[in-house]
């Protein structure tokens, strides 16, 4: 099945000094349970690809379908759901609530979808990255970067989403907490979740199954594989 499915994507961002074409043209196909890194250099228009795989942006032209579900003239509503059940993200920054513990920040999508056992589940996604329970009561602020990240894994798993989005989760980690963080995207990947990573580091690309290049907006190497 494919979970996401991009045709003919163009996007145009209009600035005050002209028109910026971010993508041109991208068609890409991404199978459930794929494991996907997005490369190229600065400006290519990866993250973009990404926000607009995520949702959180419209292509200009083309088709974009997530879990075979079109999203084109889907409004902020009907998108903010499909953020929130279809799909999780991980980021460079790690972006915890400071205010809160590591399990609240695992736990926090689940209570604003409303649903019920939000303490158990919590504590089990925190085991699950290799969080102990009793660090799990600290603050952002009180954990090295690669426990943020793990929390930050755990809670884009909160929701049981189909995708987790990851734009560059290593580019903050040194490079033994860099492929920690690798094996654990691995091992979420082999639990059947289909990761999409933006990367800018070979060294991602190595764990992962597939690769998209992009240049200057355009899908140059389209498939990699490295099994």
């Amino acid at each position: 099945m494919k979970v996401v499915e991009l045709v003919e994507v163009t996007k145009v961002y209009e600035l005050p000094r002209g028109s910026v074409k971010a993508l041109d043209n991208v068609s890409v196909s991404i199978e459930a349970g794929g494991f996907i890194s997005i490369m190229g250099p600065s400006g290519s228009g990866k993250t973009t690809l990404l926000n607009i795989i995520g949702c959180l942006d419209t292509p200009t032209r083309g088709r974009v379908a997530i879990g075979g579900e079109n999203i084109n003239g889907l409004g902020d509503d009907q998108l903010t759901r499909l953020r929130r059940d279809k799909i999780g993200f991980v980021f460079q920054q790690f972006n915890l609530i400071p205010t809160l513990t590591a399990l609240e920040n695992i736990q926090y999508p689940i209570i604003l979808k409303g649903l019920n056992g939000h303490e158990k589940k919590g504590k089990e996604l925190l085991e699950s990255v290799g969080i102990d329970e009793k660090l799990g009561e600290n603050k952002p602020n009180e954990l090295s970067g690669g426990e943020q990240q793990r929390v930050a894994i755990a809670r884009a798993l909160a929701n049981d989403p189909d995708i987790i989005l990851a734009d560059e989760p290593t580019g903050n980690l040194d490079t033994k907490t860099s492929k920690d963080i690798l094996v654990l995207l691995k091992e979420t990947n082999e639990r059947g979740k289909t990761i999409i990573v933006v990367t800018h580091d070979p060294l991602v690309a190595d764990y992962t199954s597939r690769t998209f290049r992009l240049v200057d907006g355009r899908v140059e190497d389209k498939v990699r594989n490295f099994k």
